[in-house]
């Protein structure tokens, strides 16, 4: 008899760029690539990464109109009521699904999927924390989250969990091909103070002192007044033709082949997941130390680690990464990404919480 494979929703409340949706959009292909009848319910909108999930993949909108209207609520509730498991992201997310549950009397666990990413500067205790939290089972993208939730709202250990991120290879991509001596960098971040922006722009002004060079910024603007300060310091520093801004990059992997490093400047992170992809495809980057990618990934790479935001430092070791032995380099990237971020070891590591959740 064949075994029986678990049904899985997804909630969130759109398919916008962003860490949180690229996890669900990878989990959700990891899912039914083995087989299981996999659902996502976006609650506003499908928004653009939709087009990154799997035709097997179902996806429906209840594009909700209002935050709290019961019609919305029950259709939610009406869907996700049909499924074996129930897993929700982020949680604005969780609020409004916790709601709609306890409105319609569902009576099934909760996987709550936290992906916070600024758990190293804010580690505050609010309502829906001590209300909603504990009566999930928490999936945890890192250890900081984890500890956080396990000390903070004394959760039992039994409804906790840690699944680390992955991201899915999408393609092999030709190798990097000079066409000039300019140093192209790339920084992936959604425009937002913690991402610390100013910093690689500082980066950029001092690497041009010493080489032609060039800055690509990919990400969404989330903070507008982030943004103008961002322009005004390129434009005071004199680089307004040494960066370009990009806010509609669905898919990262297919153009990281243009770029002969990245950097990564956020203060605090849970992931990143970015720094799979370069991986993935085998770019060279520096980041700062703060994550848990960073925590898995720092013995075998301690080059493409700063440890301080002293701009010397970055300097040193991205000059050292663009000097050294380019296949050297490559071979670490490509056996680190085989080692710890397979969709083999996700999957296992995913339908294993599910079945200990279901089972209590």
């Amino acid at each position: 008899m064949a075994q029986h494979k678990l049904s899985v929703v997804q909630v969130i409340d759109q398919l916008s760029i962003g860490g949180a949706e690229n996890v669900l959009v990878t989990l959700s292909n990891v899912l039914s690539r083995h087989g299981h009848p996999v659902t996502v319910v976006t609650t506003v909108a499908q928004g653009p990464l939709a087009a990154l999930l799997d035709k097997e993949v179902t996806i429906i909108n209840i594009a909700r109109k209002s935050k709290w209207g019961l019609t919305s609520m029950y259709r939610l509730y009406s869907i996700i009521k049909k499924y074996d498991v129930i897993h929700v992201h982020s949680s604005y997310n969780l609020r409004y699904l916790f709601l709609a549950a306890k409105l319609f009397f569902l009576h099934k666990p909760i996987f709550f999927h936290e992906h916070f990413g600024d758990i190293e500067i804010d580690r505050t205790v609010k309502w829906h924390h001590r209300l909603i939290y504990p009566k999930t089972f928490m999936i945890c993208v890192s250890r900081k989250i984890y500890e956080w939730a396990a000390v903070n709202l004394k959760m039992n250990k039994n409804r906790l969990f840690i699944l680390h991120n992955i991201v899915l290879k999408k393609q092999d991509l030709p190798p990097r091909k000079k066409k000039n001596d300019v140093i192209e960098l790339l920084l992936v971040s959604n425009i937002r103070p913690t991402k610390n922006i100013e910093f690689a722009i500082e980066i950029l002004y001092r690497l041009k002192q010493q080489k032609p060079c060039s800055l690509t910024i990919v990400g969404q603007k989330l903070d507008e007044a982030y943004y103008n300060a961002l322009t005004a310091l390129i434009s005071k520093y004199g680089l307004t033709a040494n960066v370009t801004m990009l806010h509609n990059v669905q898919d990262i992997q297919p153009v990281l082949h243009k770029y002969d490093l990245a950097i990564h400047t956020a203060k605090s992170e849970s992931g990143p997941l970015v720094l799979i992809e370069y991986l993935a495809q085998n770019l060279p980057f520096v980041t700062y130390n703060t994550g848990e990618t960073v925590f898995q990934i720092q013995d075998a790479l301690p080059e493409c680690i700063a440890r301080s935001f002293n701009a010397d430092e970055w300097l040193a070791r991205i000059e050292n990464i663009l000097t050294a032995p380019a296949d050297n380099l490559t071979q670490k990237l490509a056996t680190l990404y085989i080692d710890k971020f397979s969709a083999e070891a996700y999957y296992s590591k995913c339908l294993d919480i599910y079945q200990k959740g279901i089972s209590l």
